[in-house]
């Protein structure tokens, strides 16, 4: 019993002064909004839980320089006569960590700093140390795939994922005289689904992508590492090294993982022993590319899960959102079918040129992000140096930085009547002359940073979008959708902290064309 005494001490101890020198907030000479932290940090019963948007919103329009135009919140119209730090800089304490919300104009003095400088906090907003997603603070492998091989086979990829995620949908209404003409389902979980198939196809090869303990796992770790981050952020950071081994899901993550490695196993040591890019998938690419600590075998399992969990539920969300706005906007499903037939006319293989033929198809997905974004923050950064800014202020080492991108993308000084939703306002963007390639759904600039910016702009956006065509594709040239008999409004999404939440339980109806 002593010696369990002694080792939860100094576990607590450790973790005590990770906090101070990692977490704790750096003292700046810049405003603040909402109240500081107290001397052990937050939890998600904190102040910022329950008010994040209105924090937010406080930072973007407060007191600072005349506007002409007004802001435009989302639960309310209300003119400001000025803006206080939507050009500047501001803290904010959030539930995982104090951090500086840096505005889109400060956005150019991180484009020169290395990776190295400006890194992700996945880590530490993803309980990093339990869940594992603190693999990608040891390696860049992720990133080099999704930006290198991924990107660029997504032509090769585009026919088998499609035929994928249409194999899954169709097994959704039944087979021969017994299939339905029309479903009633949760959008969200049949996101999740169709996803999960499509990246498995696209990860793992046809050998393991319909195995239900793959698809079930892919799927699991997603959900496991919301449970265990949920649980842990109850408790204040210092004692998460004591709390987690006493968790069910910080157990049940564990159990995953063992899962993972069972059915991976056998596949990378199949692959290792044949010739190199024998397969079309990410695991073969992981197997190649791997050099040192990353080719052991934990470390591509822990990788593919990574992978899975970054590309699964914020894809699959994004989806439903644009399923949802669809039955909102029933007159776009002509129009996006007419374009999905016209680009298969000219040849019935979906390649990458196919999907670039999807103009409008892909305005409709990102004015529905804009409009419906996963969270209330992008940008989100540690920085391992001090940084500079143009206006002469130095954020120190260990500082967390984020851009409050939410409240932007409702300003009129940027979008004209910004809570309009109009599907077609990119397509007729890209029409002036010289814009042909701007204003897509993967594009990325300090007015649109919901991808962040630069190089460090998340690298499977392009993957992301080609994915969520064909899932429309996959919907629209077979399929009517709508809201159940009786729903005229879409459902409200829930903020929760720096999220939003889409509703797991709407429904739409599909019903098969004639």
């Amino acid at each position: 019993m002593s010696t369990l005494i002694l080792t939860l001490f100094i576990t607590s101890s450790l973790s005590f002064l990770t906090y101070v020198f990692l977490v704790y907030p750096r003292k700046l000479d810049i405003p603040r909004v909402g109240p500081s932290s107290g001397s052990l940090g937050n939890t998600s019963m904190s102040y910022f839980q329950g008010h994040s948007l209105e924090l937010i919103e406080e930072g973007y329009t407060k007191v600072r320089s005349l506007q002409s135009q007004p802001y435009q919140s989302c639960n309310l119209n209300f003119s400001i006569d000025s803006v206080k730090y939507k050009d500047g800089l501001y803290s904010l304490w959030t539930t995982d960590m104090d951090r500086v919300i840096v505005s889109a104009k400060f956005m150019k003095d991180f484009m020169s700093l290395p990776r190295s400088t400006v890194r992700l906090t996945a880590s530490i907003r993803h309980a990093g140390p339990y869940t594992g997603m603190d693999i990608v603070e040891e390696s860049g492998l992720q990133f080099d795939m999704c930006a290198g091989q991924l990107s660029q086979n997504i032509g090769r990829l585009a026919q088998p994922v499609f035929d994928e995620a249409a194999s899954t949908l169709h097994a959704k209404f039944g087979k021969g005289e017994n299939a339905s003409r029309s479903l009633s389902t949760p959008v969200f979980p049949l996101m999740i689904e169709l996803v999960t198939s499509a990246i498995a196809r696209a990860f793992v090869g046809p050998g393991l992508c319909r195995n239900p303990e793959w698809l079930s796992t892919a799927t699991g770790y997603t959900m496991d590492v919301a449970k265990v981050t949920t649980d842990l952020n109850a408790h204040y950071r210092v004692f998460h090294p004591v709390v987690a081994p006493f968790l069910k899901s910080y157990h049940e993550i564990q159990a995953r993982f063992a899962l993972a490695r069972e059915l991976l196993f056998p596949l990378i040591e199949t692959r290792r022993s044949g010739e190199r890019n024998q397969h079309l998938d990410m695991l073969q690419w992981l197997i190649d590319s791997a050099k040192g600590p990353d080719a052991q075998t934990d470390k591509i399992v822990g990788s593919m899960l990574f992978l899975n969990m970054a590309a699964i539920h914020t894809t699959a969300e994004v989806a439903a959102n644009v399923l949802i706005e669809l039955c909102a906007q029933p007159d776009y499903v002509s129009m996006l079918r007419k374009e999905m037939r016209e680009a298969l006319d000219e040849d019935p293989h979906i390649s990458l040129a196919t999907l670039n033929k999807l103009k409008k198809t892909d305005s409709f997905i990102k004015e529905s992000h804009r409009l419906n974004p996963l969270g209330l923050m992008t940008f989100n950064r540690y920085l391992s140096a001090p940084v500079q800014l143009s206006n002469g202020i130095t954020l120190p080492a260990k500082t967390y930085i984020s851009m409050a991108h939410y409240p932007q993308q409702r300003d009129p000084e940027f979008y004209p009547a910004p809570l309009d939703f109009d599907g077609m306002r990119f397509f007729h963007l890209r029409q002036k002359e010289g814009k042909g390639d701007k204003y897509q759904f993967a594009s990325i600039s300090s007015t649109e940073p919901w991808w962040g910016v630069g190089k460090f702009a998340c690298p499977g956006r392009f993957w992301a979008s080609a994915q969520i065509k064909l899932l429309l594709m996959a919907i629209l040239l077979e399929f009517d959708l709508g809201f159940p008999d009786g729903q005229l409004e879409k459902p409200e999404r829930v903020v929760a902290g720096a999220g939003l939440k889409t509703s797991v339980t709407q429904h739409i109806v599909l019903k098969r064309l004639k």
